[in-house]
């Protein structure tokens, strides 16, 4: 029994990463879009608005790797609950592999802000 359940998480989990994650990590990158668009439009100092960034980036978990006077850039691994439970469809030979991959070779999501000069009229 419990290795159909197993056999049932392979197919159940693909669907939820290439269906619903895929939707989820858009929305995901919207709330940082939204963010800067709001920040840049306030009338702030510059240096001010870095660290709004900064501390968007800190309250969200990400570790800061580049911060300049115009910009900030972090970076977070985020980890696909569908992707594990997909691995773990597969025996646990499978989860093994997606552990290997999640620490070693997946892409870190990056984010960068980066604050626009003035325009002239």
């Amino acid at each position: 029994m419990t290795q159909v359940i197993m056999l049932m998480l392979l197919p159940i989990g693909l669907y939820f990463y290439f269906f619903v994650e895929k939707k989820h990590n858009e929305t995901y990158q919207k709330t940082f879009d939204d963010f800067q668009l709001t920040i840049e439009q306030k009338d702030m100092p510059d240096f001010a608005k870095i660290k709004a960034f900064e501390a968007m980036l800190l309250k969200n978990n990400y570790k800061i790797t580049k911060k300049t006077e115009v910009s900030v850039e972090g970076e977070k691994k985020i980890m696909s609950m569908s992707l594990f439970a997909a691995s773990l469809g597969v025996l646990y030979i499978g989860l093994l592999i997606y552990l290997v991959y999640y620490f070693y070779y997946q892409k870190a999501h990056a984010v960068e802000f980066k604050i626009e000069g003035q325009k002239s009229l």
